[in-house]
């Protein structure tokens, strides 16, 4: 593994040492390299504010020269192909862009590469592309991540959803000043777009780390257990069938490999892939969301939509996953705690029984950590971008 890693290392210098020496002729004698804004997100997907700022520039700032990353074979490749100009991840163009654009921007760290992980480590070290680091993140940071302090990690803009994330980690993560600022997501302008509304309950739980077991050895986690307790339970499916209403079982997109070992007896419930469903129409449609600590709940809460936390397992959580930040459920979050099964099931009903009303608790809530709540962030993140030079 050592050795392979090293190989890894040490193509990467080789490539970068050669794309820096050609990419100068290359922007010269071709201008589709010219002022380049590179954005991607994993390099298989576009669905999150990568891809809402890509559309928003091919819509709306036709002069902006950019292109988007995505593998030929990802699920979200048509929906992009129709924007135009799209590179294959880790083709030979992709590595030529990524060492000729001006701006690299993406979703996750180190934006745009080739291989998130093994840039993230040649960029702590300070070894990195010549474009501007434009970091939109994939979610609302609530956690204490220590590998996103400076200078582990370099950027030149670290874009912020709310305004007290942007308070904890302009004041935590030690970057320079300016680099971290509030502008919001680009997700969000598409998010509080008008829809139909479905009496659909989502369950959204976070994944659970990469060292988390697959196969038949993901039966015995707690994970699975509690989730699969819930899908079998009675009570939840009587509740389903006399309000009329659906729920769809969506785990995290690095846990749905395991997916196929979720069942339940109910016509109600539907098990969710990423083939089956887009993230942002679920929750825009849903009547209720219920996640446990992701930050999906962000978005549920910029809906003002019905939320419930269920955190089971909260001290493993914290444990062995990531370590908490500023945000504290119980007290900021913008719906109800349950750690149990049966306090789950039960505001279940309570929100079925109410049609599904906000208390006005969790919306005093929301307005304190988004103060501002419309459809201009991805122009506020573009005329951001465009001050870097």
């Amino acid at each position: 593994m050592k050795i392979k890693r090293l190989f890894d290392y040490s193509l990467q210098l080789v490539l970068m040492a050669f794309f820096k020496l050609i990419c100068p002729i290359v922007r010269a004698l071709n201008r589709n390299y010219r002022n380049l804004w590179l954005i991607s997100e994993r390099g298989n997907d576009a669905g999150d504010n990568g891809y809402w700022l890509y559309r928003y520039l091919q819509e709306n700032q036709p002069q902006i020269n950019c292109a988007y990353v995505i593998s030929k074979d990802s699920p979200d490749y048509e929906k992009v192909s129709k924007l135009g100009g799209i590179i294959y991840y880790r083709s030979f163009k992709h590595y030529l862009a990524y060492y000729c654009a001006n701006y690299l921007i993406g979703t996750h760290i180190y934006p745009a590469s080739p291989d998130l992980i093994l840039f993230y480590h040649l960029g702590s070290a300070g070894i990195k592309a010549r474009g501007k680091q434009v970091f939109l993140q994939h979610g609302i940071t609530q956690a204490n991540m220590e590998w996103m302090y400076y200078p582990t990690l370099r950027l030149d803009l670290f874009i912020c959803g709310s305004v007290k994330e942007w308070e904890y980690i302009n004041k935590t993560f030690n970057h320079p000043n300016g680099v971290v600022q509030y502008l919001g997501l680009c997700r969000f302008d598409a998010l509080i777009a008008p829809c139909e509304k479905k009496r659909e309950i989502v369950v959204m739980p976070t994944w659970r780390g990469s060292r988390y077991p697959d196969g038949e050895q993901f039966k015995e986690t707690l994970y699975y257990k509690t989730f699969q307790s819930l899908l079998d339970s009675e009570k939840l499916a009587f509740l389903l069938e006399k309000h009329n209403c659906k729920l769809i079982f969506y785990p995290h997109i690095e846990m749905q490999k395991n997916i196929g070992y979720f069942h339940s007896h109910s016509e109600n419930v539907i098990m969710g892939t990423k083939k089956m469903f887009d993230v942002q129409t679920l929750l825009k449609e849903s009547a209720l969301i219920i996640t446990d600590y992701s930050s999906i709940h962000f978005d549920a809460g910029y809906l003002e939509k019905p939320l419930l936390y269920y955190q089971y397992d909260e001290d493993i959580y914290y444990k062995n996953h990531y370590h908490k930040g500023y945000f504290n459920f119980d007290t900021m979050g913008f719906g109800p705690v349950c750690r149990t099964e049966t306090q789950l099931v039960d505001q279940i009903q309570q929100f079925l029984e109410s049609d599904f009303k906000v208390s006005e608790q969790s919306k005093q809530r929301v307005h304190e950590f988004f103060p501002v709540r419309d459809d201009k962030n991805c122009e506020r993140i573009f005329k951001t971008i465009q001050s870097l030079r």
